[in-house]
């Protein structure tokens, strides 16, 4: 009975952690990574300290667990390939949490110096059963100014056979005496092919069906996240295995990839009344407008990136462009959506193709790119 229940709760469990990576082929995306950290088991020239910068659920902590098995594996002098064999008590030590030699830790809760110094003490001592002691703190931009002091000084005098993996969402708030002493590596956002790939894969597996429009909805919604693709397809396939784009939207106040098409189309049409219609059926369904004007930047800077007309025949798309980019945030109360549509009309009525924004919000500047366009102009 008791077998019966812990294989009900393995394959219960939420989809971001039964389909996590447990070696470095199954890692999606981040192949830039992958081959650095294998060039550097193979060279042996593994360095004391690693700082992982990139948005959220592309794969930093689950390559540093992988990292930590691969170093302290007892076949990876056997193995070829360089990755954990996922056998060994290490590797399964590791992979559940038990292990004596590594020691993760999230700074978001655990901030004080009290708690780094609690690790520093553990990691003196030499590796109990394994090759390295391997340091694994994520979100360590959270950590106090004396956390960072105690981590710094350990830094300067690593001791041997002693790994510190450190990851972060937000590389700007670390001191750059840390930042310094580590090798920064940079995690990119899953492109939309290698995404669609792994969330195809997931929905096989679970025996489900999905439709395009809701695909793209979901590798839209996701924006290079694996985690928060798994995320969405778990909630979906919660109310219905066959998932379609009326579910995504019934459980999403993202808005739909037709609607930016659609309004891009009266846009450049200059159709204010279809552009008032749309924005009125938005808000009647309590969609994120923040979201359309996020989206609508993406879109207009593609157009003009993809754009070989000259920049006088661009100027309607450049205009718009700017005109988006005022209203970038998420919180997009009434009265901001007055203020965007009175842009629009004077947008609109501007027979000057240089309109300038001169409203109250700050102003933005063109790409580096359409600068250089430009200048070969004039």
């Amino acid at each position: 009975m008791i077998t019966d229940n812990q294989n009900v709760s393995y394959f219960n469990r939420p989809f971001h952690s039964k389909y996590r990576p447990n070696n470095f082929y199954n890692i999606v995306g981040q192949q830039h990574i992958i081959s650095y950290f294998k060039n550097a088991i193979i060279s042996e020239r593994i360095n004391f300290a690693y700082l992982l910068v990139g948005k959220h659920g592309v794969g930093k902590t689950t390559i540093s667990r992988i990292m930590a098995k691969t170093l302290n594996c007892s076949n990876i002098l056997r193995n070829e390939v360089q990755e954990p064999c996922n056998k060994c008590s290490s590797c399964l030590n590791i992979s559940l949490g038990q292990s004596f030699d590594v020691h993760e830790i999230n700074a978001a809760l655990n901030t004080g110096i009290d708690n780094i110094r609690d690790v520093i003490e553990k990691i003196q001592l030499s590796p109990v059963n394994n090759f390295y002691k391997v340091c694994i703190i994520d979100e360590v931009h959270m950590l106090s100014i004396n956390a960072f002091n105690a981590l710094l000084k350990v830094l300067e005098e690593p001791p041997k056979n002693v790994l510190f993996i450190l990851a972060t969402t937000d590389a700007r708030r670390i001191p750059k005496t840390v930042v310094s002493r580590c090798h920064k590596l940079s995690f990119l956002p899953l492109n939309k092919k290698d995404l669609a790939i792994a969330i195809s894969k997931v929905v096989w597996i679970e025996r489900g069906n999905i439709t395009n429009k809701a695909f793209s909805h979901i590798l839209n919604s996701s924006e290079g996240s694996f985690r928060d693709a798994l995320v969405t397809i778990d909630m979906l396939m919660i109310q219905n295995k066959n998932i379609n784009q009326s579910t995504c939207l019934f459980l999403s106040t993202e808005i739909p990839t037709s609607i930016p098409v659609l309004l891009l189309k009266y846009l450049l049409a200059k159709n204010l009344r279809k552009i008032l219609q749309i924005l009125d059926y938005i808000e009647q369904k309590d969609w994120l407008v923040g979201s359309l004007m996020e989206c609508m930047q993406k879109i207009l800077q593609e157009k003009i990136f993809e754009n070989n007309l000259l920049l006088s025949k661009n100027s309607h798309i450049i205009s718009l462009w700017q005109v988006f980019l005022k209203y970038d945030s998420c919180d997009f109360p009434t009265n901001k959506v007055l203020f965007f549509i009175s842009d629009l009309i004077f947008l609109f009525l501007e027979k000057n193709s240089n309109y300038q924004l001169n409203r109250l919000n700050s102003k933005k500047s063109i790409p580096s790119r359409l600068q250089m366009k430009i200048m070969d102009i004039y």
